[in-house]
């Protein structure tokens, strides 16, 4: 190592342990001044470590963990950087328990649970009063308690004791500690913790589902710049940075793997996940025939049907700890509701927090929040994913036809409400009308992320004199509605009705389609789902057509609508 660089690190050193005030923690009443002739300020932390009886299993287990031919603690303390060490002495951790997970192939875990454990950036020196709840980072970017008073000269490392502190060598400082540092796993390690620290449970179905999308890219502004080689610039020290965008706030489960964080999870046992997952996939069929939309090949379909179940089981499985304190001002008729972390859109479903916790069995706080195992999801496909679809009638990118009349859309705002129908809501406050006189007025909407279910279909349909007091109730007349339902690629229609639909033209009225020739309420089965991440409106292949005709005198053609409603029935039918 050149001499000359050693030096200037000594001198730096020695500045900056002079301005920390660095003292012994063995006798508090020695002199704050530190000189280039305090122990081992010629040694690097290597040769210190090398030469200390004590620390001989430590430095085993560091160099057990080499890949290179050059020992580990050779190439981790030998280096022109500062670190702080704290190294537990011979006999107060268990040796042979780390050596042989790494000779079991788990040296990378060893290394981020043990060695980096144990090791911090800069100096951190034992000295005056470091209050609780002091924290250091350490190099595995957890957070571990440096505490300890000048008074007492005590002071502990992650709870463990130090025997003895701040030996002052030329890169660093070397305190140490009677015990090893016990590593505190973050909800998202512990995803892949051994089913033993799990009370025996296995979660691994659910942590292969969210590590899947893990990406790992090269950052270069983190990454230590090289020299510029073929006109290329090359990195002396390249950093890698892997993402996954169910750490979201919003649309995932929130960021698991920040400390800085309070959640509680509760993740299903692989029996319950899939259990719940055969049930999700019966929802999600698609139709490899029809291809919709065209663009999409077998192994997208595929795709669709591999995620879309697992994105609509495991979505509400986190709840952050901070934000459960202002869910007590939302009113709702649940007992303790809870408020899952995932909110795509603004609405979240509210649970009850005695029912999240009814299955639960096992539970361990982590690093950043609190880890429940259950052996059976505490929802419904009615929490999960079987929602009611509304279908806005003055929606035009849905509406893809309107024939035989004129448009409009109109607004019906409570300002502008007739005083008959002051109680009444409109969604959005506006509605289309399809309005004739003389003729048959037809209108044709798409239907979105219909799923291979069942679902009772409804239409809200708004009177004449919604905002017009001039237009008496003696004068409203009922519309008759034919109404087909059908699919892309299904050769049958999916409900069909001759105009035996009638609604009520004095209120708005919520027109459920029936079984035709009956009073009872249809349910109508769509054989393929239309549940697809696309931009393109095009792609949706099942419509719904309405139409008026005036078979009969005392009937209006007008068609004004304020909505289609798609409410999930539950069950399908294989």
């Amino acid at each position: 190592m050149n001499t000359m660089f050693k030096h200037r690190i000594l001198a730096g050193a020695v500045f900056f342990t002079t301005l920390l005030g660095i003292s012994s923690c063995e006798d508090r009443n020695v002199g704050l001044q530190v000189t280039p002739e305090a122990p081992y300020a010629d040694k690097t932390l290597y040769e210190v470590i090398a030469n200390d009886n004590q620390l001989s299993d430590f430095l085993e287990v560091v160099n057990a963990c080499s890949i290179e031919e050059r020992d580990l603690a050779d190439s981790l303390f030998n280096k022109a950087r500062v670190y702080t060490v704290w190294a537990p002495v011979n006999g107060s951790f268990d040796k042979a328990h780390w050596i042989q997970k790494i000779n079991n192939g788990g040296r990378e875990e060893v290394l981020k649970t043990f060695v980096l454990a144990h090791i911090a950036n800069h100096l951190r020196a034992a000295n005056g009063n470091l209050e609780k709840g002091n924290l250091v980072m350490m190099l595995n970017n957890k957070m571990s308690a440096f505490e300890g008073s000048y008074e007492t000269a005590e002071y502990t490392f992650d709870g463990r004791k130090i025997v003895k502190c701040n030996e002052r060598v030329w890169n660093g400082l070397l305190h140490k500690i009677e015990g090893a540092s016990e590593y505190k796993f973050n909800i998202w390690e512990f995803l892949k913790a051994d089913p033993s620290s799990m009370g025996g449970y296995r979660v691994d179905a659910v942590a292969d589902f969210l590590y899947s999308f893990d990406e790992t890219t090269f950052d270069p502004n983190q990454s230590i710049l090289g020299p510029i080689k073929d006109g290329a610039q090359t990195y002396l020290d390249s950093i890698f940075v892997t993402r996954n965008r169910w750490l979201n706030v919003g649309d995932g489960v929130g960021p698991l793997n920040a400390e800085d964080s309070l959640y509680t999870v509760y993740i299903p046992t692989n029996a319950a996940w899939n259990e719940m997952l055969a049930e999700a996939k019966s929802y999600f069929r698609y139709d490899y025939k029809q291809n919709m939309p065209t663009t999409m090949d077998s192994a997208y379909i595929d795709s669709l049907m591999n995620y879309y179940p697992s994105y609509n089981v495991i979505k509400y499985i986190s709840y952050s700890d901070n934000e459960q304190r202002y869910v007590g001002n939302i009113e709702t008729l649940i007992e303790d509701p809870a408020l899952p972390a995932h909110r795509r859109g603004w609405e979240r479903p509210v649970f009850s927090l005695a029912k999240l916790n009814e299955n639960v069995k096992f539970s361990t706080v982590l690093s950043n929040g609190t880890f429940k195992i259950v052996d059976k999801m505490p929802y419904t496909v009615f929490d999960l994913w079987h929602d009611t679809i509304k279908v806005e009638g003055e929606n035009d990118e849905m509406r893809v036809n309107t024939s035989g009349g004129m448009d409009y859309i109109r607004s019906a705002w409570e300002n502008e409400l007739n005083p008959l129908h002051k109680d009444v809501e409109i969604s959005g406050s506006r509605y289309f009308e399809g309005y004739s006189e003389q003729n048959k007025v037809t209108l044709q909407y798409r239907l979105p992320n219909v799923l291979s279910a069942k679902y009772q279909v409804a239409m809200i349909i708004v009177p004449k004199n919604i905002t017009n007091p001039a237009v008496k109730e003696e004068e409203l007349l009922p519309t008759m509605f034919n109404v087909t339902i059908k699919q892309a690629g299904v050769s049958e229609l999916l409900y069909f009705s001759m105009y035996e639909i009638e609604n009520d033209p004095t209120r708005v009225d919520t027109i459920f389609l029936n079984v035709p020739g009956t009073d009872e309420i249809a349910t109508v089965e769509f054989p393929y789902c239309e549940y697809y991440n696309t931009n393109s409106n095009k792609d949706y292949s099942v419509t719904m057509e309405v139409a008026s005709e005036n078979l009969f005198s005392g009937y209006d053609m007008s068609v004004r609508l304020d909505a289609i409603l798609l409410i999930p029935v539950l069950g399908t039918e294989e």
